[in-house]
Formats: structure tokens, sequence, C-alpha cells
């Protein structure tokens, strides 16, 4: 009896060693590729339509999800569209990060940033495995025809 039990531990140690430990760094060979965004969590603020002179909180899990992250090398390009659909208390509002150009690692390879030459857009590793990852940032949505502006911070799950 002694003998099964230490075949068993053995055998369940054995299977837990050959799962990779997610990583807060970006590893180059895992983020290679094309991703698909599998959901995106929201919080931020924007000026209160009612009364433009304070400021309304909002998160929540964004719905409608269309999106997909590809990153390239040799050379080190990639590109970002997303778009997902947050809940403003009643309203439904349109939400979109789009964006292309070159791609470097910075502090210690926790941090992607995605340069177009005229923005930059920063993704901090939060838990990284070779086929699932999850990203955060941030950034500021102008709408177009509108005068209100939204600091929203992402957090992306996304799968390849």
């Amino acid at each position: 009896m002694k003998n099964l039990t230490l075949i068993l531990s053995l055998l369940f140690l054995a299977g837990c060693a050959n799962d990779p430990a997610p990583s807060t760094q970006f590893l180059r060979q895992d983020i290679l590729g094309e991703w698909t965004l599998s959901q995106v969590a929201y919080s931020g603020e924007m000026p209160n339509p009612l009364n433009p002179s304070a400021l309304v909180q909002f998160s929540g899990l964004g719905t409608q999800l269309i999106g997909s992250v590809n990153i390239y090398e040799m050379p080190d390009t990639g590109n970002i569209d997303i778009a997902f659909v947050a809940d403003l208390s009643s309203i439904q509002v349109p939400v979109s990060l789009k964006s292309s150009g070159s791609w470097t690692l910075t502090n210690n390879d926790s941090t992607l940033v995605l340069d177009n030459d005229s923005v930059s857009f920063n993704f901090v590793m939060v838990s990284g495995l070779p086929t699932q990852q999850v990203w955060t940032t941030s950034f500021m949505q102008v709408p177009e025809d509108s005068s209100y502006w939204a600091d929203i911070d992402l957090e992306l799950s996304l799968i390849k």
C-alpha cells in the first residue's frame, strides 16, 4: 500500500511540474504571433454628461468583443485592433483601441511599448503563458464629434 501511495504521489508531482508558471514579464518567444481578445475588464472616469464639471467613475466587463493583437519580429512590428461596448449605467458606449507600429520591451521586459510615431501604448504583463496572457494598459478616448473624453484602464485577456 505504501508503494502505491508513493507512486501516486510521484505521478501527481510530476504532472504538476510540467505546467508552466505564469510570467509577469514578456517572453519574446511567447508573445510573437496572433492573439485574440477573449475578455476585457475596464474602469475609468469621464465628465458627467449632466454636470460636466463633475467626473463619473465606471467599471465592468466589455461586451460585444471584437479584437486581435498581432506581434511580429524582423522587423519588430505589431498592431492592436480591439473594440467592445462598455455599460455606463443606462447607456452603452463603444470603446476602441487601434494602433500599429514598432514594438519594444522595456522595464526589465515587463512592459511592451507599441509605438506608431504619433502615440505610444504601454502594455504591462499581468500573467503570461505561451497561449494565454493578461495585459493591462491605459489610454484616453475622445469620441469623434464629441467634446467628452474618457480615461480608461483596460485588462485584456488574450488567447492564441
